[in-house]
């Protein structure tokens, strides 16, 4: 017990005996609660800090909105999922894929092209073996 009242002790002349709500504000946030929080400079403005850390700004359209809305309202209710899949005659998984790749806007024509496309090898080399001999 006295062990623990001997370092109380000795803290009380370290620190203000008075702690503003600004100071354990900013204790709160990290910063340094005796120094006084500096002033932002005008020329920086919230949207223009949130526009330098994507790098970009980007706006979806509203045929995007409405798109994401329906693949969520599908992705939600696993009878409407249930029923894609045998309308379309795919797969529960199949279908949840494709609205989660429309959910995350993946679904576009660009996307859906393999990017090596898959050949029959054996299609080819019959017919290149006999048109060579």
């Amino acid at each position: 017990m006295m062990a623990s009242s001997q370092l109380h002790g000795l803290n009380r002349g370290r620190h203000s005996p008075e702690w503003t709500a600004e100071m354990r504000d900013r204790q709160a946030r990290g910063k340094d609660p005796t120094k006084e929080e500096e002033q932002p400079e005008p020329s920086k403005t919230k949207d223009s800090d949130a526009l330098q850390i994507g790098g970009r700004h980007y706006e979806e359209s509203h045929l995007e909105k409405e798109r994401k809305g329906e693949a969520l309202s599908v992705l939600d209710n696993p009878e409407a999922l249930l029923a894609h899949a045998q309308a379309s005659g795919d797969s529960v998984t199949g279908q949840r894929v494709r609205w989660l790749r429309q959910l995350c806007g993946y679904d576009e024509d660009r996307d859906r092209q393999p990017i090596h496309p898959m050949r029959s090898t054996k299609g080819q080399q019959y017919a290149g073996d006999r048109g060579g001999r």
